[in-house]
């Protein structure tokens, strides 16, 4: 391997290491807002069972992104 390839792949890892922690701050701050949030109570509303077949439904479709292996 020479040097332009070592330094390549050094500043790859080094990216993908950096990223790795920024996702990990990401899931930390996302879980302390939830914490301040309350969650969302469906017995209010006049089709509970509805809101959450269409819930299930967009989420089929439109999958939530995943980061890690959390």
């Amino acid at each position: 391997m020479n040097q332009t390839d070592q330094t390549k792949a050094k500043s790859q890892t080094e990216t993908s290491g950096t990223m790795q922690a920024i996702l990990e701050e990401l899931r930390l701050l996302r879980s302390e807002v939830s914490l301040l949030l309350p969650q969302e109570d469906l017995n209010g509303y006049e089709n509970p069972k509805r809101i959450v077949n269409s819930y299930k439904e967009a989420i089929k479709e439109h999958p939530p992104a995943t980061y890690g292996n959390n």
